[in-house]
């Protein structure tokens, strides 16, 4: 008797353990559950937040038409070429998310996203922007424009459609860079970049092809004893270059547009 009973208690604890395990897994799987559920939540909430900060205010975009100096279209690669949108002295960058540029109809357009400017826009305020090229090195000019009344997108500069519809504003040309050297007496004095001759006299002028082109420290050849040239040197940079209606004559004499700088030697007696 005391054997059967024996088995009776075995059989009943077995069962109940295998209870429990059951119980215990039961709970394991619904704590996996509940944490899965609060993992996807959060990472919900996250992109929500995400979206909320990468889209501050209302979105518009404004598009800008990128031109070379003679209104032809530039090509689809924009390798080299940045630019800057400011409003409201909120500056933004091409790498900003949802800026960068747009191909389309043999066009290149830098591409501006008014939502993301980390404030609430409004019509009547003022965007500036600006291109630049490192080559062939060119820049524009700061374009300013009012932002329009309506919620549609700003094409400034794109050329009439089938439609015959117009769109505001010109294109934006690239102008280049122009370096030019003048001495006095002279011209014909030779050139000289970080202590070495260069191609160039003065007279001459030359456009720069990339930023190491229109950097470095700029002077002439040694001067005749008991003479100096004043200045002795110039430190030159692409900010040093200020736009100009004629900063440079074209093969037929025609003034054109561009940024120039001037290097002026002049030579003085020796005190």
């Amino acid at each position: 008797m005391l054997d059967k009973k024996s088995a009776v208690n075995s059989r009943d604890s077995s069962i109940i353990l295998g209870f429990q395990k059951t119980c215990d897994a039961l709970v394991s799987v619904r704590e996996y559950l509940v944490t899965k559920s609060i993992m996807i939540l959060l990472l919900l909430l996250s992109c929500f937040t995400v979206s909320l900060s990468a889209q501050f205010s209302m979105p518009r975009t404004i598009y800008f038409r990128l031109v070379e100096p003679d209104g032809r279209s530039l090509p689809r690669d924009t390798t080299g070429i940045s630019f800057t949108a400011t409003l409201r002295d909120n500056v933004k960058y091409h790498t900003t998310f949802n800026f960068g540029y747009l191909y389309g109809g043999n066009d290149l357009f830098s591409r501006i996203q008014l939502g993301n400017f980390d404030l609430d826009w409004t019509a009547g305020d003022t965007l500036t922007y600006q291109a630049f090229r490192r080559s062939p090195l060119s820049k524009t000019r700061e374009i300013y424009i009012v932002i329009p009344e309506g919620a549609e997108t700003v094409w400034w500069g794109r050329p009439p459609d089938k439609k015959r519809q117009d769109y505001p504003g010109e294109p934006v040309p690239l102008y280049p860079f122009i370096l030019s050297f003048a001495s006095l007496p002279g011209p014909d004095i030779p050139v000289i970049k970080n202590g070495e001759a260069t191609q160039y006299k003065t007279g001459d002028f030359f456009h720069p092809s990339n930023v190491n082109d229109a950097t470095g420290i700029f002077s002439l050849a040694p001067p005749p004893s008991g003479y100096r040239w004043e200045p002795a040197k110039y430190l030159v940079t692409p900010r040093d270059f200020e736009f100009s209606d004629s900063a440079y004559a074209d093969a037929d004499g025609v003034a054109q547009p561009g940024w120039a700088r001037t290097l002026e030697f002049r030579l003085v007696p020796e005190e």
